[in-house]
């Protein structure tokens, strides 16, 4: 157990500072967490192991993607950091899924990952209420008062000691961590980056359960090696809006030179190269300890696993301006170099490839993520959050939307203020985080849009409709950033009621726009509202007939269309929303004895002891409680209800 009457006892160990908050690890979460803290006021330390890795992209350099876009731009919304560093530095822009409803549209950005990492570590180091130190924490410092742990304070390998009153983990997936290359296993982070030991150790002392994941990457190889003609081109989509609100309102968009991406697809000789070679393969000869990620398996699990798929789809993306290395996405394994050149060599238009990076499995000690509330704190020692990778999630936006509420989550207690909970049907992040806490996890979390019960309303281009509110009472958005949100959400419902009570006539010139547009030709007068309802008409087709059209931006016509377009999809879907947050608003005390209440299974009552969920909706999401243990809760409160009322009415008349 780290305290300070140890200082006494070690000479090498010296008082370095006194700070509101520690947070460790500068990794997507750690930079999050680290700016919030700031921007709320509080005196923040920062420890990285590499000064020069600040939010580094070990793996895929890109933000974005299905469900993960819109983690972004609810970050953004927020008044986080990740979407206007992503805009910076795009090499290219894609809206994901534009082929389906406008629920699941994602925005995907390939980063130029030197320029990300270096313009991130400006940032910080411009902010003043941040010191970034470059340090290894390998132990933590608390307090016990009848029972409770209290964190006190952080330590160095060199022995520097920082008082704290909260500190936020950010280790992402460097605690104990090893790489594996077939037969050859090396103690180190992502990338040859040394490793964090010692602060897993501590937090299990602290009584923190832990658990161990598995995760993985590609190769690099030269871009001068490659044939791209014999590719797939996936040019850049320059019109898709930007990850920050601030950018797509002072009309900054996506850079127009966009460097391309491309794809392929793997051969029979790349199948026959793994399958000769699976009996060297880590991930089945047992070497590899931790669980890996299911929605994101090595190439030779894919080929294992989906026997009756004869090809695996191959991305060849660009991982920056300034250098020749290119990234195979889908292409991840831990099999031997040597048998990796094969695998490569294998692939169209990369049968001459160099390889620059070979490509490793990773093994790193996570948390049980069940041991903390939905603040992100921990139920076990006070004043200790985590965020990222170390809560048992994978991705960079998962873990700069929790390093960012981890963040917020220890400034509000600091301050005196009630944590901030983002629930399921108010963002991508409250599902996420609720699912971590009150599910848990027994493989690395991947975000996807499945995982929303609330999609059609959780969408990218209305996170700042959302979320912008609450980042306003947080303190994290500006008065002149939420004066232009304000603005912008007073011009699209404007708009949607000037549309809804504009009527048209039949005329020559609107049968013209319904018969290009393939729709049926109305005999009586019409609101634009009820023609861009109509799946084949979209705003835009309407310019001739409507002379009385404002200038918009583009992000108020796209919420206006969808907003009109999906209007009874959303109405069903806040009636869900409207049952959803009445279990929300039904609070659980955390000394309720679960133990005592008749009438709930075995396996519900150690569950919501272990747990001791916030509502009866949380409760209803654990694992192993069923409806009728639900119902019996209801019962439960409501003869609580009746009981306190009665004692009330008692000592009154007493």
């Amino acid at each position: 157990m780290g305290n300070w009457e140890q200082l006494r006892e070690n000479p090498t160990w010296y008082e370095a500072g006194t700070y509101d908050v520690a947070v460790v690890g500068a990794g997507h979460a750690g930079c999050e967490a680290a700016f919030a803290c700031a921007h709320l006021g509080l005196e923040t330390v920062l420890f990285t192991l590499h000064l020069d890795q600040l939010a580094n992209l070990p793996c895929n350099p890109s933000i974005g993607g299905t469900a993960k876009g819109q983690l972004v731009r609810e970050i953004d919304a927020l008044g986080g950091v990740m979407g206007e560093m992503a805009d910076l530095s795009a090499i290219q822009t894609r809206m994901l899924n534009r082929s389906k409803g406008p629920a699941v549209f994602s925005p995907r950005a390939q980063m130029d990952r030197a320029s990300y990492s270096r313009r991130m570590k400006e940032r910080i180091e411009k902010e003043e209420k941040i010191a970034l130190i470059q340090g290894e924490i390998v132990e933590l410092f608390w307090e016990e008062d009848e029972g409770r742990k209290k964190i006190t304070g952080v330590r160095t390998r060199s022995g520097a000691c920082y008082h704290v009153k909260a500190a936020v983990i950010c280790s992402g997936t460097y605690m104990e961590s090893r790489t594996i290359r077939g037969e050859v296993i090396v103690e180190s982070g992502p990338d040859g980056l040394s490793r964090s030991v010692g602060l897993s150790r501590s937090m299990e002392e602290a009584g923190i359960p832990m658990q161990r994941f598995k995760t993985g990457t590609p190769v690099r190889v030269n871009a001068r090696t490659v044939d791209t003609s014999v590719m797939e081109i996936q040019p850049g989509e320059p019109d898709m809006p930007p990850f920050s609100y601030q950018n797509e309102m002072n009309g900054i968009m996506p850079r127009k030179d966009q460097i391309p991406c491309y794809a392929i697809w793997t051969t029979p000789e790349t199948r026959r190269v793994i399958t000769e070679n699976m009996d060297r393969s880590p991930l089945y000869s047992g070497v590899i300890e931790g669980t890996g990620p299911r929605y994101c398996p090595s190439i030779e699990d894919k080929f294992m696993r989906f026997k009756e798929k004869s090809r695996h789809q191959i991305f060849v993306e660009p991982m920056g301006e300034s250098t020749q290395e290119l990234y195979l996405q889908g292409f991840s394994t831990s099999l031997p170099e040597e048998i990796q050149v094969q695998m490569v060599h294998s692939l169209p238009g990369l049968e001459k490839a160099h390889i620059q990076r070979a490509a490793y499995a990773i093994e790193y000690d996570c948390i049980d993520p069940t041991s903390m509330d939905l603040s992100l704190e921990s139920s076990l020692l006070e004043g200790l959050f985590t965020a990222g990778q170390i809560n048992g999630s994978s991705g960079y936006e998962e873990a700069a939307a929790q390093g960012l509420m981890a963040g917020i989550n220890a400034a509000m207690k600091i301050l005196g203020r009630s944590p901030v909970v983002l629930d399921r049907s108010t963002a991508y992040i409250g599902v996420l985080i609720d699912d971590l806490v009150t599910k848990g996890t027994k493989e690395p979390y991947r975000m996807m849009t499945s995982r929303a019960e609330y999609r059609i309303f959780l969408r990218q281009d209305n996170a700042d409709m959302r979320l912008t509110e609450i980042g306003k009472d947080i303190g994290l958005i500006s008065e002149e950033r939420f004066k232009a949100f304000s603005a912008k959400k007073n011009a699209i419902s404007v708009e949607k009621e000037r549309l809804r009570s504009t009527f048209l006539p039949p005329s020559p010139e609107l049968h013209a726009i319904l018969e290009r547009c393939g729709s049926t030709l109305t005999h009586s007068g019409i609101s634009l509202a009820e023609l861009i309802k109509r799946p084949e008409i979209h705003y835009a087709d309407l310019k001739d007939v409507d002379p009385k059209r404002p200038e918009l931006t583009g992000d108020v016509v796209f919420a206006v269309e969808v907003d009109i377009k999906y209007e009874g999809y959303l109405a069903l879907e806040q009636e869900r929303i409207r049952k959803f947050a009445s279990l929300e608003k039904k609070k659980l005390s955390p000394d309720i004895p679960y133990d005592q209440i008749s009438g709930l299974r075995l396996e519900a009552r150690q569950k919501l002891m272990q747990r001791k969920p916030m509502s009866l909706g949380q409760a209803s999401r654990i694992s192993g409680v069923s409806p009728a243990d639900i119902s019996v809760l209801l019962v439960y409160l409501e003869a609580k209800k009746r009981e306190e009322k009665l004692n009330q009415e008692g000592r009154n008349d007493g």
